[in-house]
């Protein structure tokens, strides 16, 4: 064989090895399980208390606004209570280069297909008369 033949059945070989890796694998993404929970909590049905809403709207903000903002924000398991029942809590703040940006954290129990966000923990300089 001379050296044309070997790279054309190299080259062959070589294509037909990227096919079958790309039809095994596709266009899989390496995520963090943080990140892979965040898209979760996101993607599902939103539910917001009566104590939440008010003070998003103290804040200035709605619900649509607020699941743009998330991708900007992380779990914090250390603070997390995930085996809670039936639902399990999670405590998400703004991620470390947001957090100047995004003034609040909050408190999301994850029920099924429902995240349910129970309080907004926001700061004192919001004058807010939510119970």
């Amino acid at each position: 064989m001379n050296f044309l033949k070997r790279l054309k059945f190299y080259g062959f070989g070589f294509g037909l090895g990227l096919l079958i890796v790309f039809s095994m694998f596709g266009t899989r993404s390496c995520v963090s399980p943080n990140e892979q929970k965040m898209q979760e909590l996101v993607f599902q049905n939103f539910k917001l208390s009566d104590k939440a809403n008010c003070k998003l709207k103290c804040i200035m903000k709605n619900e649509m606004l607020l699941k743009i903002e998330l991708r900007h924000f992380e779990v914090n398991y250390d603070l997390s209570n995930v085996h809670k029942e039936p639902c399990g809590e999670y405590y998400i703040q703004p991620k470390k280069e947001f957090a100047e940006q995004y003034n609040y954290k909050l408190i999301i129990n994850d029920c099924d297909t429902i995240s349910k966000v129970d309080d907004i923990s926001i700061p004192a300089t919001y004058t807010c008369n939510c119970q």
